[in-house]
């Protein structure tokens, strides 16, 4: 099911739109807030000195602004021009400003931008970067907004979609528990308190079953001005409450903390369970998730293959070309590793130049191209250290006996290993 917009209007590929523009008339600041927008943006940043440059550069690259960073007052353009163009094209905005005066910000809103940031310090930059990060995430974020009222839902979708959420709508709770166990991967879920069939309460609590808060936030609201609503919400799983009717920068404010919230628990997990240089599992990450898997293939469930696989003569690339060759053979190695393994298998770096992979329901006829393909995909990458074309090769033990226990497994890989190892290396051995 495609997303679709408040219009009706299915959204547009959010990759084609994958610049940014900013238009500011000194230099200096144009710099810091270039550096600001890179330090969390991988896109290409564009810069416009003056009204000329931002209609070449729209010309120039029409369709793929996602987002505009614009000063209130360019050189040639002291009353908005520039924003007001800009707009014209529905290239979302943001707009920075040195007054506070309530006539410059009606002035401002009424260009229909996202939000306004003060030029009041450098210390300000960080909401930039923080801005824009969001931003960039929510128009990957898709949003379920639960009401039964059609005149609220029609109220609070635009504030969302100004924010580049992806909404979708449902009239209650019983829709929207469908949608949540369907294809759609929803990551905020807002939802009323009143509904006919299933109130809010009853549809956080069914919710917090099957999803948690890394997977999806959820925002309660009510107009009932019940003090406890708010902590029962939060009770039953929501992340945070709002009332209704919504103050539009309160609601953006606190649907932006709580997705921040969400981000922070998902980076905090990943750094528990990733290995940092190579951006594959962590030795912690595998045992957890292996043990789980052992105990499937104890009920025989799934078949596991364990492999254990150790790079050979590594320390000799570390010697000779330094630690940051040595680097960059862990990653590239574990990149193509990667595309060599399919999404049920588990990889991992467990400790130096030693990587353990766990492959589920191997054929046996098929094992031996598929331990073989892993080898050829290693010795086939090519490094350039020193103006020299250095290669590596690997040594694999393999075992796929379940004996007793996945450290006994992993001991009769790690045996056969070394067999490998004093066999000349560049091949994989069958634990016996």
């Amino acid at each position: 099911m495609p997303i679709v917009s408040s219009d009706g209007t299915v959204k547009s590929d959010i990759d084609r739109k994958g610049r940014i523009l900013i238009v500011e008339g000194s230099p200096l600041y144009t710099n810091l807030i270039k550096v600001a927008v890179k330090n969390v943006f991988s896109g290409p940043v564009d810069t416009a000195a003056n009204f000329d440059d931002v209609k070449r550069l729209t010309v120039e690259h029409c369709g793929e602004y996602f987002l505009a960073l614009l000063n209130l007052a360019l050189p040639g353009a002291a009353f908005g021009e520039a924003v007001s163009y800009v707009r014209s094209l529905n290239i979302p905005s943001i707009v920075f400003t040195g007054s506070i005066e309530t006539e410059v910000v009606e002035r401002i809103r009424a260009y229909g931008v996202i939000d306004y940031i003060f030029k009041e310090n450098i210390a300000n930059l960080e909401l930039v970067s923080r801005t824009v990060r969001r931003l960039d995430h929510n128009r990957r974020t898709n949003v379920l907004l639960t009401d039964d009222s059609s005149l609220s839902r029609a109220i609070i979708c635009p504030h969302l979609e100004k924010h580049m959420f992806n909404v979708t709508q449902a009239e209650d709770g019983v829709e929207a528990l469908e949608l949540l166990k369907g294809p759609n991967d929803f990551q905020l879920l807002i939802v009323d308190y009143v509904m006919p069939r299933m109130n809010g309460f009853e549809l956080v609590k069914e919710v917090r079953s099957f999803k948690n808060s890394r997977e999806l936030a959820i925002v309660g609201m009510s107009a009932k001005t019940d003090g406890s609503l708010a902590a029962n919400f939060i009770r039953f799983g929501a992340d945070d409450f709002v009332n209704k009717p919504i103050n539009p920068e309160i609601f953006t404010t606190r649907i932006a903390m709580c997705m921040d919230k969400k981000d922070m628990l998902n980076e905090l997990m990943l750094r528990a369970t990733t290995d940092y240089l190579t951006k594959l599992w962590n030795r912690r990450h595998f045992m957890n998730t292996a043990k789980v898997l052992y105990s499937s293939a104890e009920r025989e469930q799934i078949r596991i293959t364990i492999v254990m696989i150790d790079l050979d003569l590594f320390k000799a690339v570390n010697d000779t070309y330094g630690h940051e060759a040595g680097d960059e053979v862990l990653r590239k190695v574990s990149a193509s590793l990667k595309t060599r393994t399919r999404e049920s298998d588990v990889l991992a770096r467990i400790g130096g130049e030693e990587f353990c992979l766990l492959a589920i329901n191997v054929e046996p006829k098929s094992q031996e191209s598929f331990l073989n393909d892993i080898l050829e995909t290693i010795s086939s990458i090519t490094f350039n250290f020193d103006g020299k074309e250095v290669s590596i090769s690997a040594s694999m033990g393999v075992t796929t006996e379940l004996g007793t226990s996945l450290d006994d497994m992993m001991i009769r890989a790690d045996n056969a290993l070394y067999k490998a190892k004093e066999q000349g290396r560049a091949r994989f051995v069958l634990a016996e």
